[in-house]
């Protein structure tokens, strides 16, 4: 799914209207009506719902909700924040018919006072004061309203964008945005819903399907996507009937250290979990031990040295590598990285310590072997690239590292960032605050390359393989709490995940 800029979506707008044709006040009825179906469904049919609605179309969008919703028996007030002179068109006919039909429920606010006699209104609250068409910091009585909204309301839904955010370049100076619990968007996600710095405004969202023309969206360049179920279950590819072990690769994981067993047992089970024919786990023999116990169906190759990986044997045999997780950053370890690198022209991924070790010898980059995957999290991708002053501008950087070293890099975070060197950035759909505890980058390595020895090329694995990781942990929050997921308990969900994507593309038993 594309994830276009304010204006793109203007222009998808424009030509919906044109070539379906539809008038501009029928489709925002439409994508009224879409927000007020959804509604219906959060909230009691007794609660109180106040929708505070400003004077362009997004105010248009949010008076036609309030008279829809009206229409359906709820009690509901709207506020037309009188903050200019100016009303759009379409916005105004919905003012008319909303003054015209329930005259009673459409209040005026022309200052701070007139607001403060709601104050004690506890209800749902719906931000329709901005949308997408704001260029500038919010300011003065519109501030004032943002301010007011905060402060007084914890149950509030932004349509399309919370106000005062900006959604194609950084809010991070942004004194006044409404702090959304739920966006809810039309059509596509905004870039700036993928950013951990507007976790305050824009962290939940849906999407809502308005009927906007796909030859219209299809005429729009963009480089940023967004990561659906159904992208992911069109990549899968079936096993076939008579293949054998030998037919889906042979991996090699690289991983582990004294003290540090369970990062190679996490991933080994998750590249076990996630289609590999063979396995062969490169460790200290006291990680070899631990992991026949936890995973008989892997091989083990037990290192010279007792406490680090220190040395590699014809990596050329192997299908996929993926190296880091838990190896500490040893003078021999490193030194092993670097004969991958100079050698090895398979798949590989590199993880944890892996990284680490490149970005204190930022000169082996050179030789990451094409589509090399890479998977840092913030810090890391710090270690590597430098610190940034917001999430947009740390995005460009991602994007220009990929294309100059012709690798991909998926960085890690609520919506993962997984950057091509064609320069094109998918953003991931799945997952969830579970996945914020120890071990869960290693069963990601541990997905990737199951699916890269699978036969599965790069940018199919780290798309497959991120989404697929967030995906088990949403089938596993469905039934434990986020606080108490363990990793092991994602990668036992790691089956059923698959399962269900392939329902979708290869299920063809009686319903």
């Amino acid at each position: 799914m594309k994830i276009l800029s304010a204006q793109q979506m203007k222009e998808v707008d424009a030509f919906t209207i044109q070539n379906e044709p539809v008038a501009a006040i029928d489709l925002m009825e439409r994508a009224a009506m879409a927000c007020v179906k959804r509604i219906v469904k959060l909230c009691d049919h007794e609660e109180k719902l106040l929708i505070v609605c400003g004077k362009g179309n997004n105010g248009g969008d949010g008076l036609a909700i309030a008279r829809l919703l009206l229409d359906l028996g709820y009690d509901c007030m709207a506020l037309l924040i009188n903050y200019s002179n100016q009303q759009s068109e379409d916005a105004h006919t919905n003012y008319l018919r909303l003054k015209e039909k329930y005259p009673a429920k459409l209040k005026e606010i022309s200052s701070m006072d007139d607001l403060m006699e709601l104050k004690t209104h506890n209800g749902l609250l719906i931000d329709a004061l901005l949308g997408t068409g704001i260029n500038k910091p919010v300011e003065g009585f519109l501030g004032e309203v943002i301010s007011f909204v905060n402060e007084h309301f914890n149950r509030i839904i932004s349509i399309d964008v919370p106000s005062g955010l900006f959604t194609d370049k950084s809010s991070s100076e942004n004194k006044f945005v409404v702090k959304a619990n739920l966006t809810l968007s039309f059509q596509m996600p905004k870039l700036a819903f993928m950013f951990a710095e507007n976790k305050n405004s824009s962290a939940e969202f849906e999407l809502l399907d308005i009927g906007l023309l796909t030859a219209a969206i299809e005429k729009q360049a963009t480089r940023n996507y967004y990561i659906t179920k159904a992208d992911v279950a069109g990549l899968l590819q079936p096993r076939n009937k008579f293949s054998h072990k030998g037919i889906y690769g042979h991996a090699l994981l690289m991983a582990g250290s004294k003290g540090k067993s369970g990062a190679a047992i996490i991933s080994a089970k998750a590249a076990m979990r996630s289609g590999t024919g063979l396995l062969t786990t490169q460790s200290t023999k006291e990680t070899l031990n631990a992991l026949l116990l936890h995973l008989p169906e892997a091989m083990g190759l037990p290192d010279e040295h007792p406490d680090f990986i220190s040395g590699v044997e014809k990596p050329e045999r192997f299908d996929a590598i993926a190296f880091g997780p838990g190896t500490g950053t040893e003078a021999e370890t490193q030194q092993t990285l670097k004969k991958i690198l100079h050698y090895y022209t398979g798949k590989l991924v590199i993880d944890a310590d892996g990284l680490n070790i490149l970005s204190e010898n930022k000169t082996w980059l050179e030789f990451l072997p094409p589509s090399t995957i890479l998977t840092p999290h913030p810090k890391e991708f710090e270690r590597l690239c430098g610190r940034h002053d917001d999430d947009f501008e740390r995005l460009e950087t991602l994007r220009q590292f990929s294309v100059k070293r012709n690798c991909i890099v998926i960085l890690k975070g609520a919506h993962s960032a997984i950057a091509m060197p064609d320069g094109n950035v998918f953003f991931n759909s799945s997952g969830n605050a579970g996945l914020a505890k120890a071990g869960s980058g290693d069963a990601l390595t541990g997905i990737i390359l199951g699916l890269l020895s699978r036969g599965y090329n790069a940018p199919q694995a780290a798309i497959i393989g991120t989404f697929v990781h967030g995906y088990a942990a949403d089938l596993c929050a469905r039934k434990k709490s986020k606080e108490s997921i363990l990793i092991s308990d994602v990668i036992e969900c790691l089956p059923k995940a698959f399962k269900q994507l392939e329902k979708l593309k290869f299920d063809f038993s009686d319903k």
